[in-house]
């Protein structure tokens, strides 16, 4: 069994700055008590050392980070996610008298800049996102009457803008494929809009390696990261629409002998927050079990 290793592999920028500073805090208020809301990134190996270091996790699904925030007592640190954070939990936190850490993506900070941008000009904007995703909550928070979400291309057929000045822009961490066919429909619609494709780098040059991968010589891809993670996810998706098998794990733990029966090329790839270390002991297992079998 051959073992394909598919680069990049390891955290992206983002992620390593955004860990960077919740370590950091822990050190720069040893007497305080330290929040975070929802998970930093979307790894629970991480949000797992994190807590270890002191940092207490919330993430409850069935609160709002609205209702979330106003729970943590005052003069506590609260960090927020690399995702970006919806204005009104941020305006909150700073009427109760939290000291506030964002750990916001360059990436999706630089969407939420062009953003505001076309919305001072007059534009109306379309956001191509995932409903619930943290990061489309707080992009569309910037204006909850001119931005308008789209996740498909039903939704696109709903749409209703009257305005002419039209921005089309788009999560960070979406499919290449699927944004493009959403963009095509909504262009279809909207003739005279401006698109600006914000998909940041470390996502593409992950799925274009997916895409790269010749189904005819790749039997299996192992893509190693959290379920909640959309880069990861959408990396599973490409691999199955390309005809490549694809299952995702968290670590090498999960894999099953099973599944690698009668696998002559086993690939490996990862999300953008999935640690290399975390990748590489996938594929150093892997090679293990290539050695045993030959």
């Amino acid at each position: 069994m051959k073992v394909l290793k598919v680069t990049p592999r390891g955290f992206c920028l983002g992620v390593v700055v955004s860990i960077k500073m919740a370590k950091d805090t822990v050190k720069a208020y040893p007497d305080k008590k330290i929040y975070m809301i929802g998970l930093l990134v979307h790894n629970k190996i991480i949000v797992k050392e994190l807590e270890e270091l002191g940092i207490i996790a919330i993430d409850d699904w069935k609160k709002s980070r609205l209702d979330i925030i106003k729970t943590i007592p005052k003069g506590s640190v609260v960090i927020f996610s690399a995702h970006g954070t919806d204005l009104k939990v941020l305006k909150v936190a700073e009427e109760q008298g939290l000291i506030i850490v964002d750990t916001k993506c360059e990436w999706v900070l630089e969407t939420e800049n062009i953003i505001k941008k076309y919305l001072n000009l007059g534009f109306d904007i379309v956001f191509i996102g995932k409903h619930d995703h943290p990061e489309t909550i707080a992009l569309t928070s910037l204006d909850n009457k001119k931005i308008h979400l789209v996740t498909n291309t039903q939704e696109v057929e709903n749409l209703s803008i009257s305005n002419k000045d039209i921005f089309i822009t788009n999560q960070t961490t979406l499919s290449i494929i699927d944004t493009d066919l959403i963009y095509k429909k909504i262009k279809e619609k909207y003739e005279n809009a401006i698109f600006k494709n914000d998909i940041c780098e470390a996502t593409l040059v992950r799925q274009q390696a997916v895409l790269d991968l010749d189904p005819k010589e790749v039997d299996l891809l192992y893509v190693v990261g959290d379920e909640r993670s959309n880069n990861t996810m959408k990396l599973v998706e490409l691999a199955l629409n390309k005809g490549i098998n694809s299952i995702r794990i968290n670590r090498k733990e999960e894999i099953e002998i099973k599944d690698l029966k009668n696998i002559n090329t086993v690939a490996v790839t990862a999300g953008a927050s999935t640690s290399s270390i975390i990748q590489n002991q996938v594929i150093k297992y892997l090679e293990e079990l290539k050695n045993e079998t030959q």
